[in-house]
C-alpha cells in the first residue's frame, strides 16, 4: 500500500516540469509578496508609471539572465512583482514571473526543502498564482470564466498558442505544488495538469526543450498500467523530447529516476545519470543554470540507488 501511495504521489511530479478547482486564491509567502489570485479582478489600462513599469521588467530581465546566482534570481521576482504591481494586465510579466518562482524552488529550494518545506511548498503556489492571474490578464473571457466558478480547465480552452508559457508554468508549478502534499491533493489536480500539458503539445511540440513530451514520457512511465501506464509510450515520449533538445539534463534524469526503475534496467538508469554528470554546464549556454541544479540531482540519484531505493 506504502509502495502505491508512493507512486500515485509522484504521477505528477513529471509536470517539469501542480484549494478549490475555480478560483485558486493562494496568499502564501515564499517568493516575494502575495500573490492575489483573482480577487478584485484584473485592473486593466496603462502602467501607474509607464518608465517605472518599463524599468521593473528589464531589470527583472537582467536578474534572471543571471540566474546561476540565486540573489539575482531572487531580485529578478522581486522586480517582476513591481512590474505587475504597476501594470496588472501584463500577462507576459506574470509568465515570467511565473518561471521565475518555479526556477527558485526548482534549482535552489529543492536542496533545502527538509528544512524548508513551507519556503518550498509556497514558492511553487506562487508560481502556479502568477501564471493563472496571468491567463486572467491576457483574456477577458476567461476572467470572466473564473469568476463565474468555471474550473480552469475548461476556462484555458479559450487561450490559443499566445498563452503557452503561462499554460506550462501553471501546470508546472501545479504538479509540484500538488506532489509535496496530501495524495487527494495530487488527485484533485491531474486531470488538470494532463489537459494544460495536451494543450502545449498540440501548440508547440518544441516548445521549452521538448517539454510537453517530456511530461508525457514521465507520465506514462510512472502511472499504473490500471491507470494508463506504458513503458513503450514512455520510451516514443522521451524520444521525442531529446530527438529536440538532446542536451537538455532534466529529460535525462526523469528517465533514470523514473522509466529506467519501471523497466528495471540499470544500465539505463547509470546512463542517464552518467550523461548528465558528464554534461558542460554550458551545453546550452542560456539554460546553465538549469543544467547545474539537474547536475546536482543525478549526484542526489546515485545515492538513492546505492540506498537501496531503486529495484535493480
Amino acid at each position: 500500500m506504502g509502495n502505491t501511495s508512493r507512486l500515485v504521489r509522484t504521477l505528477l511530479a513529471a509536470a517539469l516540469a501542480v484549494a478549490p478547482a475555480t478560483t485558486l486564491t493562494l496568499s502564501v509567502t515564499g517568493c516575494g509578496a502575495s500573490a492575489q489570485g483573482l480577487a478584485g479582478g484584473i485592473r486593466r489600462g496603462p502602467a501607474t508609471d509607464a518608465t517605472a513599469h518599463q524599468a521593473a521588467v528589464a531589470a527583472g530581465d537582467a536578474a534572471f539572465a543571471n540566474r546561476v546566482d540565486r540573489a539575482q534570481l531572487e531580485l529578478a521576482v522581486t522586480k517582476y512583482e513591481e512590474a505587475v504591481k504597476l501594470k496588472d494586465d501584463d500577462w507576459q510579466t506574470y509568465a515570467k514571473l511565473s518561471r521565475a518562482c518555479y526556477a527558485l524552488a526548482d534549482q535552489w529550494l529543492f536542496f533545502e526543502k527538509d528544512q524548508k518545506p513551507d519556503l518550498f511548498l509556497a514558492t511553487y503556489a506562487k508560481g502556479l498564482d502568477y501564471a493563472q492571474r496571468g491567463m486572467a490578464a491576457l483574456s477577458p473571457d476567461v476572467e470572466k470564466r473564473l469568476a463565474a466558478g468555471v474550473d480552469l480547465k475548461d476556462a484555458v480552452s479559450l487561450l490559443d498558442k499566445q498563452a503557452i508559457e503561462l499554460l506550462y508554468w501553471h501546470a508546472t508549478n501545479l504538479g509540484r505544488w500538488a506532489n509535496a502534499q496530501d495524495i487527494t491533493v495530487v488527485l484533485s489536480y491531474k486531470e488538470r495538469i494532463y489537459n494544460i500539458m495536451e494543450m502545449v503539445l498540440r501548440f508547440d511540440p518544441n516548445f521549452f526543450y521538448g517539454a510537453a513530451d517530456r511530461y508525457f514520457g514521465a507520465y506514462y512511465s510512472i502511472a499504473p498500467s490500471f491507470a494508463g501506464g506504458d513503458l513503450d509510450k514512455s520510451q516514443s515520449h522521451f524520444d521525442a523530447s531529446l530527438r529536440i533538445a538532446p542536451g537538455y539534463a532534466s529529460t535525462y534524469i526523469l528517465i533514470a529516476e523514473f522509466l529506467a526503475p519501471k523497466k528495471q534496467d540499470e544500465a539505463m538508469f547509470d546512463e542517464n545519470v552518467a550523461k548528465v554528470l558528464a554534461m558542460a554546464d554550458d551545453v546550452i549556454p542560456e539554460m546553465a543554470a538549469e543544467t547545474i541544479a539537474e547536475k546536482k540531482k543525478a549526484v542526489l540519484l546515485q545515492k538513492r540507488k546505492a540506498d537501496g531505493e531503486f529495484p535493480f
